[in-house]
């Protein structure tokens, strides 16, 4: 090869090399400067959850026996939004809100939970099937394992609404002999879930959440209260005096307030009210009647 010829194919190569090492150099800085693949929980899939306890056989509950048809009649209409579970215990509804999740590579989104609650007891509960959950019962792993389970697919966007009546109750209440008061300590229920659920916005009733048409349609109908003569005993002097109002815990930032009423649309998100309850439908003579008139003995 002439002298020439050398310097040119040296130059050449010297030429290539250069601009293959810029382009690997350019693959590098882009990669580096390219936002990972981490999807934030405001863009993941969620789903939400209605869990109904299944009705006690040969017990007639019609207010169960409804939520539980129009649950799962939304439920079939919304089938990739919303999921209606009834369930026999605790261990069940985790193993199909789960089996739901992982199909769907999906969060929790709104998880409600219908139950009865049980003044009489004298604290704040709920039930999934037969497993109770209340501040007393919470720490014990076998109860606390069903939720554990499902922790991992709650994010900040997650809501656990625990839907039976007095569930979310702060105050003292008067026994039903009236020698005593009792805490109901529905605060230290819900901050307990949140140990569970870390990000998730925790809410609950000081008062009764009632059963109406509407549930899911925005509409105040789980606000309200019973026309039964036994709750006009003296001992519900507190659920009356809180008609309305629900309590809210987050859990991300261990924060602990007070909330306007919660509804749901029609897939199953929870809308907050823009007014109380009782500002909502002008109830304050209507309620303030009702606490003139308690009396004592009616609840037997």
């Amino acid at each position: 090869m002439k002298p020439n010829q050398l310097i040119v194919a040296i130059t050449i190569l010297i030429l290539t090399t250069t601009s293959t090492l810029a382009q690997n150099e350019d693959i590098v800085s882009f990669a580096s400067s390219t936002p990972t693949n981490e999807i934030s929980d405001a863009e993941k899939k969620h789903l939400n959850f209605f869990i109904v306890t299944k009705r006690t056989k040969g017990k007639l509950d019609l207010a169960t026996r409804f939520n539980v048809l129009r649950a799962k009649l939304k439920g079939v209409l919304r089938k990739k939004e919303f999921i209606a579970v009834v369930a026999r215990n605790a261990s069940r509804m985790s193993t199909r809100v789960e089996h739901h999740l992982k199909k769907h590579n999906a969060q929790i989104g709104t998880i409600w939970f219908d139950s009865h609650g049980q003044y009489k007891k004298g604290y704040s509960l709920f039930f999934i099937g037969k497993d109770e959950y209340s501040y007393k019962t919470i720490n014990d792993s076998a109860i606390s394992k069903p939720l554990e389970q499902l922790a991992p697919y709650s994010d900040n966007k997650t809501k656990f609404i625990i839907g039976s009546c007095y569930g979310g109750a702060t105050y003292k209440r008067p026994s039903i002999d009236y020698k005593d008061t009792t805490r109901m300590n529905g605060d230290s229920l819900m901050i307990a879930i949140g140990k569970i659920f870390k990000k998730a916005n925790i809410y609950g009733s000081e008062s009764w959440v009632m059963t109406k048409p509407g549930l899911f349609r925005k509409k105040a109908a789980v606000g309200g209260f019973p026309g039964r003569k036994l709750f006009r005993d003296y001992c519900y002097q507190p659920a009356w005096e809180n008609v309305g109002k629900w309590n809210f815990y987050d859990a991300g930032i261990n924060e602990f307030k007070s909330s306007n009423p919660i509804a749901m649309d029609k897939f199953g998100n929870i809308v907050i009210r823009g007014e109380s309850y009782v500002q909502e439908k002008d109830l304050k003579k209507d309620l303030l009647k009702n606490l003139q008139s308690l009396e004592t003995g009616l609840y037997k």
